[in-house]
């Protein structure tokens, strides 16, 4: 029996992965990788931020166990009752086998030798918008800049001044809500690669042109943008807002993002300080 359900793929310590694959698990560790058939599998157990796979075992023995720590509490708990949901059925009289001969595990070190042994559509995904207060301090600081432009025009008799004061101090509006925007969108993807569900998503034609969908745990199918050098692209996605995903990148492109947002910053700043150097000999500062 093969997992249909929407599953995600868990990522845990020291670079493990855990995924369903055809009619059984992959687990890639640092060395190796192991393909677990579901026929070898009793129970997998979710305990806060681990996954344990039990495999099954002769009466009398000690079973099999493999585990993955430090994932998100949300996808271990949703990994799990996938799993346990796809496991074949077992009557009482049935004799266990030792799961463990039945696993295949293959050497990811070079030059080491392998050992045998439809849904319903949403709109298309997207991150969080700024959040209500932090538009109500954009509308506000826009204003408090509009006051100060014809307050530096009227004291300095220079309305010149006053509307440079003005469009710089727009500038600036624009440079901090670019860094602050920036920011939170790497937050956002620390946070949901961290505490979210992440899976992989396949690609479709929709609305004229190549994009990627994926289907989150609530049956509904989303779509995101992003591309990853041909391969597979993975998204994760908030277990209580599945419409809420970003797509998941390298961490040198991650690195980059947050460079370039406190360059922004630096730049925003900067303006500022125009802005004040420019408003101030009005006042016979």
């Amino acid at each position: 029996m093969s997992i249909t359900s929407p599953i995600p793929v868990l990522h845990g310590d020291r670079g493990t992965e855990l995924r369903s694959e055809g009619e059984g698990l992959l687990l890639r560790r640092r060395d190796d990788e192991l393909r677990i058939p579901l026929v070898a599998i009793a129970r997998v157990r979710a305990e806060r931020r681990a996954v344990t796979i039990e495999l099954t075992a002769p009466a009398g023995t000690e079973p099999t166990e493999y585990g993955v720590t430090d994932v998100s509490a949300a996808a271990a708990t949703a990994f799990a009752d996938a799993v346990n949901a796809a496991l074949p059925e077992r009557t009482a009289d049935e004799p266990a086998v030792d799961g463990s001969t039945l696993v295949v595990t293959r050497s990811l070190v070079s030059g080491g030798d392998g050992e045998d042994g439809e849904d319903g559509e949403a709109d298309d995904a997207r991150p969080r918008g700024l959040p209500k207060p932090a538009k109500w301090a954009t509308w506000a600081t826009n204003g408090a800049i509009a006051v100060l432009a014809v307050a530096v025009g009227v004291a300095d008799r220079n309305w010149g001044r006053g509307i440079a004061t003005l469009l710089l101090g727009e500038l600036a509006i624009g440079a901090v809500f670019l860094a602050w925007a920036g920011l939170m969108s790497v937050w956002e993807g620390w946070y949901l690669r961290r505490y979210g569900i992440t899976v992989e998503t396949r690609q479709v034609y929709r609305n004229g042109t190549d994009t990627n969908a994926y289907t989150a745990t609530d049956g509904v199918t989303r779509y995101v943008g992003g591309t990853d050098k041909g391969r597979t692209v993975r998204v994760a996605y908030h277990p209580r807002k599945p419409g809420t995903a970003v797509v998941l990148t390298g961490l040198g492109d991650r690195i980059g993002g947050l460079i370039l947002c406190l360059v922004i910053a630096g730049i925003a700043g900067l303006i500022a300080w125009g802005v004040v150097a420019l408003a101030l000999p009005a006042f016979g500062g």
